[in-house]
């Protein structure tokens, strides 16, 4: 049993003071109290656990419902491969002709990566020609053997820095040897072509002149339907 003396009050009078003194006393035992304090300390103890419980149980529910879920969207997505497996054996043929197709394309760009546009070569040639106001006779192109060594003792410094893939002689006649020297400075500007000097000039019955002209093919003449694709000629 505890007891507890209060202070007094300071409102009391001297006369009650010792007359009276207040006096606040606690009867029940401390097993009583203590036995108090544990059931409450219990009580919150199964509440928390109770919370923490049911948390649980609704995340393994949501967990549980993800999961069907998923493997609902498996199951939907296999039946459905099946399905497309099962359709695509019905155009067989047409799947392995796509293949073969697919398989030509890229075994001719590997074949034809160094394919050349003699079409667009030789309007360069003769376009560039009729400009200087030449008629061209013959143009005979040959294309360099990737597999033999370059010959370079008796070569000509080249007009561009592109590859040389091959070689082109030109014959043809024109009104004077100007206009046969503007013709090969014409087409030292072009970029498939590279290093044009004159061969031969020779004078004409009709006042006019016959030349042979050599000029070198550069690797950016080199496109076509399976390589690079051709864009239009130009100059430098």
């Amino acid at each position: 049993m505890a007891t507890t003396l209060m202070p007094v009050d300071p409102a009391s009078t001297p006369q009650r003071v010792t007359r009276l003194i207040t006096i606040s006393a606690s009867l029940l035992p401390e097993e009583v109290i203590g036995a108090r304090r544990a059931r409450r300390t219990r009580g919150w103890v199964i509440i928390v656990v109770a919370l923490v419980a049911c948390l649980l149980g609704a995340w393994f529910f949501f967990a549980n419902q993800e999961k069907r879920d998923a493997d609902a969207e498996l199951t939907t997505a296999t039946t459905e491969v099946t399905d497309l497996q099962r359709s695509q054996r019905e155009y067989k043929d047409v799947v392995d002709v796509q293949t073969d197709t697919e398989t030509l394309s890229k075994q001719l760009k590997a074949v034809m990566q160094n394919d050349l546009d003699w079409a667009a070569l030789y309007r360069t040639l003769s376009g560039t020609a009729a400009g200087a106001g030449l008629t061209l006779d013959g143009v005979n192109a040959t294309l360099a053997d990737a597999s033999a060594p370059a010959n370079t003792d008796n070569s000509l410094p080249s007009t561009s820095t592109a590859a040389t893939v091959g070689s082109i002689v030109i014959t043809g006649t024109g009104p004077d040897k100007e206009a046969v020297a503007a013709y090969a400075d014409t087409l030292s500007k072009q970029s498939n072509l590279a290093t044009p000097y004159v061969t031969a000039v020779n004078a004409t019955d009709g006042g006019g002149v016959s030349f042979s002209l050599n000029v070198d093919v550069t690797s950016a003449a080199l496109c076509g339907r399976f390589g690079d694709k051709c864009e239009s000629q130009g100059g430098k």
